[in-house]
């Protein structure tokens, strides 16, 4: 937990150094990115981002829910275009509600490996989860280009009686 919220602070102060126009800072309220008109903010971070299959995959690992709160993973594997990579990572559960997030970054994290993120069944219901990731590039020169890699959708489901 702690090298993924790492790898998010790393993400934040890397694009927030980057030259060139200004980036796209995170609005207050979780979940919500801040957008270029301040009194409509996105709900999915991911809308209106080109897909981009040829820059790799995310993959959610199919389970069992368990009781108590456990740690789940998923794997990711990129081959982005020339640049300074990040990717934000995006967990949904039934009813697509967003339970968890996590980040990866050029320089800290391996081009592909493996993902965690916790759940608690006392929040959680059994069902069809949902991973996405968005990718971001610096080309060198303070122009970042943003793309979705495809989705991925596995399920958790109970014990077995």
């Amino acid at each position: 937990m702690l090298r993924t919220a790492l790898g998010a602070a790393a993400a934040a102060l890397l694009l927030s150094l980057l030259p060139g126009p200004a980036p796209v800072h995170a609005a207050a309220t979780p979940g919500r990115a801040a957008s270029p008109d301040a009194a409509t903010p996105r709900t999915n971070p991911l809308e209106g981002l080109e897909l981009h299959p040829e820059w790799g995959t995310i993959t959610g690992e199919a389970g069992v829910l368990r009781r108590g709160c456990r740690s789940y993973s998923y794997s990711y594997a990129i081959t982005p275009p020339e640049g300074i990579w990040a990717i934000e990572v995006y967990i949904s559960g039934p009813r697509l509600k967003h339970l968890a997030a996590g980040a990866f970054l050029d320089g800290y994290d391996p081009t592909s490996g493996p993902g965690h993120y916790k759940l608690c069944k006392a929040t959680t219901r059994y069902g069809t989860f949902r991973i996405e990731a968005k990718v971001s590039i610096d080309d060198g020169s303070g122009h970042i280009v943003e793309g979705r890699l495809p989705l991925d959708t596995y399920l958790l489901h109970g014990p077995r009686r």
